[in-house]
């Protein structure tokens, strides 16, 4: 029996809910099976309270994890009115992270209810529903979608407050989620009389006055988490976590037995690409000594970080506006040329970064030239003294600086470098990227578009920078070193603008462990402990070195380039192009996984993501005989990922159980890949034997899997005439092929097993 729900002062109160209230994952509410696994998270937040999206808790701190649990996040404002744009077929999980000055009757509630009361939409088992901090706005829809809300989460609320003191005790703790990053601390003040349901768990309880009042709960298809319970804040603000969040979010969401995507990784091995963005271009190298001639960053940038790394892809780019002479200066021509010597290298991807150096992208969003110019005109201050940079000491200022018609020389704060001319979108995309391309071999045009600035472009910007081809990657990317060792640290792959999607750089690069160049430039050595947290215990990210020109001309920060640099020279990583990465993160956004059986999925619409990862998957295998477009799998921990042949439109992946360390049944004589360093752009597996066409920069291995000391004739195109060898795997039926590469080519690598008749 459900006991009454009542309003008070506006707001509803939810009674004591009896164990048996349906769920919306139950038969009678009529879901329906689901014929794709549902992967999207629907986040609720405030605009009124948190502006936009990319500045909600929700983005900030549990999107990481939910992304790295397969799913996409996409968000609902509830002070909009309208219900949410989500299929409710796509979404597994209903999550908001509201704080107490969101109202209940906000203006969305009545279509969010709407939305959820579409029972038979949904697959069955979802919608899972999560609230944290304020148990907004489940206390406002309509009583029958609040009641299904309060039993999915598995907790009953009295509708009242109370005060919590320092007498409350901790009176529970579930010691394998809780205390994760930060030890639980109880915050005084007054607390929502929320307790755990009779079919719920709860992982955190205080007792205060003699009541239990619960803090954290996983219910039967969803969960609660007082704020306290979730981020702790140190004293400078760092965030962590106190509840595991992979462990919450994993038991809410339930999936651990479906493939997820994973673009951190490709051919069983974590990715590696760099990219050089172009601030401090026209920089000149201070000298050692008098009369020695002065290097531009860019000449420094080609001459010991290009060069010398031919064997590593780099993607570089430039600012068009510093390539032009009457705006660059009179350094502009050197720039030039050393954007041409940069773009000649093969193993360089040629990137742009716009044409006037836009710092605050919401400026232009309602672009006001007059605005722009009276910005520009107005005495600046200088936040140190307060005092007025009159125009005497910019001109003195300018007179030993080669500013050019940067807007920065007199403005530091102006939203862009170069205003000569009126803000043109088209100019920052397409004008831009003719100009690089005129820079670039014809073969190789540019492939990468840099945000810049503070890389935060409106919708309109996104939409256009899509229409031009090009993959664009910039801002999010994270620290998580020693001095900043939380998970709240890093961003997640992307974030959605309107209707658009920005991809994020992987990982924080120079600027983020300098202070942009403003504190100790040893500090990038720190980018090493973030590459070693986001491998281990779980993969997080893939090997991103992001750097800037200018970091060519310090010593530190150079030296910890060539440090990350020669780190994957030798690491167990496949590199890639940047632009490569970028179509990854789309193709996760996009991908659809169908169960077509038992242990049987469909992958489509995946783009440029070409990895799966089953989770939690020590005793399970891949099943080669009954997948198609699938090269292999490799274990790493209790995680299995699969990968896919970047050439097949459709894969189906089929797994068994098992524990053999390769990760593959296979029963076959051709052998089926673990791990390659070389990109495999074309894969064909026959019974007897496995062909493939490889690219890459330098040689690398090529490592197969098969039956315990198999025996094998390798020919590689290119290798004595393309004549066969006989090889033979180890103990444990591995192979290892290290097959030559350079950038610009392709490899024939052909692998005969021993086949009877």
């Amino acid at each position: 029996m459900i006991q009454r729900i009542r309003r008070a002062g506006g707001r509803l109160a939810i009674g004591r809910l009896a164990i048996g209230l349906a769920l919306w994952s139950c038969a009678a509410t009529g879901a329906i099976a689901c014929s794709g696994v549902p992967r999207t998270t629907l986040a609720l937040y405030d605009s009124t309270r948190e502006g936009a999206p990319r500045d909600t808790r929700i983005h900030r701190y549990a999107e990481l994890v939910l992304n790295h649990l397969g799913q996409r996040v996409v968000y609902h404002d509830l002070s909009q009115g309208g219900a949410p744009a989500a299929d409710p077929g796509d979404v597994r999980l209903v999550l908001s992270w509201l704080d107490d000055g969101t109202a209940a009757n906000a203006p969305g509630l009545e279509g969010l209810g709407a939305w959820l009361s579409r029972h038979a939409d949904f697959c069955e088992g979802s919608p899972r529903i999560v609230a944290m901090g304020n148990l907004s706005p489940w206390t406002g829809l309509p009583p029958e979608a609040a009641q299904r809300a309060f039993a999915a989460m598995g907790v009953l609320a009295d509708g009242s407050t109370h005060a919590v003191g320092v007498q409350a005790v901790q009176s529970l703790r579930d010691a394998a989620l809780m205390d994760h990053e930060a030890v639980f601390m109880i915050a005084p003040g007054n607390h929502a009389g929320v307790t755990a349901a009779a079919d719920a768990r709860s992982l955190l309880q205080l007792t205060s006055g003699g009541r239990a009042i619960d803090l954290a709960v996983t219910g039967p298809a969803g969960g609660y988490l007082h704020d306290s319970a979730a981020i702790a804040m140190g004293a400078q603000g760092q965030a962590a976590w106190i509840v595991d969040p992979f462990g919450f979010f994993g038991q809410v969401l339930d999936q651990d037995g479906v493939p997820r995507p994973d673009p951190t990784t490709r051919q069983g091995l974590r990715s590696f690409f760099a990219t050089v963005t172009a601030e401090g271009w026209l920089d000149v190298m201070p000298t050692r000594s008098f009369g020695e001639p002065e290097r531009l960053a860019s000449e420094e940038l080609v001459s010991r970080l290009i060069d010398p790394f031919a064997d590593l892809p780099l993607s570089v780019a430039v600012l068009a506006g510093d390539l032009v002479p009457g705006l660059g200066g009179p350094l502009s021509e050197r720039g030039l040329q050393a954007a041409r010597q940069a773009f000649a290298a093969p193993h360089v991807q040629g990137a742009v970064q716009g044409f006037s150096d836009i710092r605050d992208w919401s400026f232009f969003a309602a672009y006001d030239p007059g605005r722009e110019a009276a910005l520009l005109d107005a005495p600046q201050v200088v936040a140190d003294r307060g005092a007025l940079v009159t125009s005497a000491v910019m001109t003195l200022r300018d007179a030993f600086a080669e500013t050019g018609a940067s807007t920065f020389s007199r403005t530091p704060g102006a939203p862009r470098k170069y205003a000569a001319e009126a803000f043109d979108l088209g100019a920052e995309l397409g004008g831009a990227i003719a100009q690089v391309n005129a820079l670039t071999p014809e073969d190789r045009p540019a492939q990468l578009y840099n945000w810049s600035g503070n890389a935060r472009p409106y919708e309109a910007a996104l939409a256009a920078e899509a229409a031009t081809g090009l993959v664009a990657m910039g801002g999010g990317g994270g620290v998580m070193d020693a001095a900043h060792p939380s998970l709240t640290g890093l961003m997640p792959l992307s974030v959605q603008v309107g209707e658009q999607r920005q991809v994020y750089d992987a990982l924080g690069g120079d600027a983020a462990y300098t202070g942009s160049w403003t504190a100790p430039l040893y500090g990038f050595h720190g980018f090493g402990q973030t590459l070693a947290r986001t491998e281990e215990p779980r993969r997080l990210r893939p090997f991103h070195l992001s750097f800037a020109a200018r970091s060519a001309i310090h010593f530190e920060t150079r030296r910890a380039v060539e440090t990350y640099l020669d780190m994957a020279r030798t690491a167990p990583v496949v590199p890639i192009r940047a632009a490569d990465h970028g179509r990854a993160v789309l193709g996760f956004d996009s991908m659809r996984i169908t169960p077509e059986g038992p242990d049987l999925w469909r992958v489509t619409d995946r783009g440029g993501l070409d990895t799966l990862r089953l989770d939690k998957a020590a005793d399970r295998m891949m099943d080669i005989a009954r997948s198609q477009g699938v090269m292999g799998a490799r274990r790493k921990g209790d995680a299995l990922y699969i990968a896919l042949d970047p050439a097949a439109p459709e894969a189906l992946v089929a797994v068994v159980a098992g524990d053999d360390p390769s990760g593959v049944l296979t029963t076959l004589p051709a052998p089926v890949l673990q791990a390659s360093r070389l990109i495999i752009e074309r894969w064909n597996r026959s019974d007897c034997a496995v062909e493939m066409e490889l690219s890459g920069f330098a040689a690398g291995d090529v490592t197969l899997t098969g039956p315990p000391d198999a025996r094998y004739g390798v020919a590689i195109s290119g290798v004595d005439e393309g004549q066969r060898h006989p090889v033979t795997a180890d103990g444990s039926g591995l192979l290892v092929i290290t097959v030559p590469a350079a950038p610009g080519g392709l490899i024939g690598l052909s692998v005969q097993g021993e086949c009877l008749g």
